[in-house]
């Protein structure tokens, strides 16, 4: 058999300039330099061509009907809806009778969905962002809406505007379609993931043969569809959204595609402050990319200098770098949007700060918040350095978990990298709050890695479901209905 060469979009480039322009583009080093930045290499992963099945092998394969692969992904996302939107309704009556909540906050059911952050988007859409910090006799910078990203008002802002219906259910209409598009990806990203681990390529189809892989995949968009959280997919929040883009992120990192990356990690940024996650997953990626180029150069041909080879490595991945870089200045394009707008460079940073209810001069807290806020919870129980002690096993206990055999052989390597970026970003930077649990929904892999165990037992998924549709009833319940805990502490979602 003759192999076919590959032809890049450069050589088709040169191809065509040489053909209709009678000019001959120049092999440079500067043109190699950006060669894979379209569409640059995918790594070359352990050799696993062995474990592949017949039916890889064909000349012909077969897509599994679309009614058991992404409709049915679509349908547990329905039901999930349904569910959630029963739970409101309940929630709903019970806010309207509750006394201590004012009559003017007694409003239907569109207005109950648009709450808490939903309502700070809407102001966004009004009246934009204040051109003034407001601030507090202390100090502090008071609330507002300076620290919540634009990209959901601006949107659903523009569907209102288009149509001529209300803002609330153009953000409605907005979360609902990006959560049903959300569940589509995350079925092809769990196929591709289980596929790569089966067959060693990551190959997002369900084909014949795969009928095993594809009920786990829908399994593993079911127990996110009904984890605790998920009840936010049918609200204002711009997490559906958010999640989306994420996952479309981590799709075009998978697939080499770093000019594609840039817009939808851009939007990623601008819908939530998911951009030093985000930046930290994809510089992380191109050095996991480059040393396995060098590694490889390494084991295929010595007879070149180490040297030679790392600087190979590397200009074959300099593309990837410049987008690295790229989507790591996106995590700084609304604070540079708050500095220029209030004339204030710490205007975003002061704002976060002031909704935790502090000063500016006392500066961010990294790690050691964990401590004193589960400090703080327990009422002074326990020592802080047993507090300390647990907060320690607990991070290294969740990247032990992650790093089994099991874990790194199921979930693929970006996937796997994008849990562990932000899961550490939220180990330095998150304040834990009554919101924790929403903040965990970006940890899309962890369905699949969940869902994954006891294979053989017809009970345990189908518990994992049931699990996450009984928490998720006093998450709406308590958190969204405006319940007063110990009388005086409101809890939100």
């Amino acid at each position: 058999m003759v192999e076919m060469p590959i032809i890049t979009h450069t050589d088709t480039l040169r191809i065509l300039m040489t053909k209709h322009l009678g000019w001959i583009a120049p092999s440079s080093v500067f043109s190699k330099l950006f060669s894979g930045f379209l569409t640059g290499p995918v790594p070359v992963l352990d050799d696993r061509g062995a474990k592949s099945s017949g039916a890889d092998t064909s000349s012909e394969q077969r897509l599994l009907p679309a009614r058991r692969t992404w409709v049915s992904a679509l349908l547990i996302w329905a039901a999930a809806c349904v569910f959630h939107l029963a739970i409101f309704l309940v929630a709903h009556e019970q806010h309207k009778n509750n006394h201590l909540v004012g009559a003017s906050r007694r409003g239907d059911l569109l207005g109950f969905l648009s709450k808490w952050d939903a309502d700070l988007y809407e102001r966004i859409y009004t009246n934009w962002y204040p051109q003034h910090l407001p601030m507090r006799p202390d100090g502090t910078v008071d609330n507002n809406t300076w620290a919540f990203m634009p990209l959901q008002p601006l949107i659903a802002g523009g569907v209102a505007d288009t149509f001529g219906i209300g803002y609330r259910v153009a953000a409605l209409a907005l979360t609902i379609v990006a959560g049903f598009t959300l569940a589509y990806v995350l079925h092809r990203l769990f196929i591709g993931c289980l596929n790569w681990r089966d067959r060693g390529i990551f190959d997002t189809r369900a084909l014949v043969g795969d009928e095993s892989r594809n009920r786990l995949a829908l399994w593993a968009v079911a127990v996110y569809a009904f984890s605790m959280a998920s009840p936010v997919f049918i609200t204002g929040y711009a997490e559906a959204l958010s999640v989306l883009l994420i996952a479309l992120s981590v799709w075009c990192v998978l697939r080499g595609r770093y000019l594609m990356l840039l817009p939808v990690a851009l939007l990623a940024a601008l819908s939530r402050p998911v951009g030093v996650p985000l930046g930290a997953f994809v510089g992380l990626w191109w050095l996991w990319c480059t040393v396995n180029d060098y590694r490889r150069r390494r084991i295929e041909d010595a007879s070149h200098s180490a040297l030679s080879d790392a600087w190979g490595s590397f200009r074959g991945r300099f593309g990837q770098l410049i987008s690295a870089l790229f989507v790591c200045f996106f995590a700084f394009v609304h604070p540079l949007h708050a500095a220029l707008r209030t004339g204030r460079m710490d205007a975003y940073f002061a704002t976060e700060l002031g909704w935790s209810n502090r000063k500016p001069g006392e500066g961010h807290q990294f790690f050691i918040q964990w401590i004193l806020r589960i400090y703080y919870y327990l009422g002074g129980v326990l020592p802080k350095i047993v507090v300390a002690i647990i907060v320690i096993m607990a991070v290294v206990g969740f990247y032990y978990w992650i790093s089994r055999k099991f874990s790194r052989s199921l979930i693929h390597p970006a996937l796997w990298l994008w849990t562990g970026c932000y899961m550490g970003y939220l180990f330095i930077f998150w304040l834990p709050i009554s919101s924790t649990i929403r903040i965990l929904l970006p940890l899309f892999p962890l369905a699949l890695l969940v869902s994954a165990y006891l294979p053989k037992s017809r009970w345990y998924r189908p518990v994992l479901v049931a699990l996450g549709m009984a928490l998720s009833i006093p998450w709406i319940l308590i958190l969204w209905g405006d319940q007063i805990m110990a009388g005086i502490i409101v809890l939100v979602p």
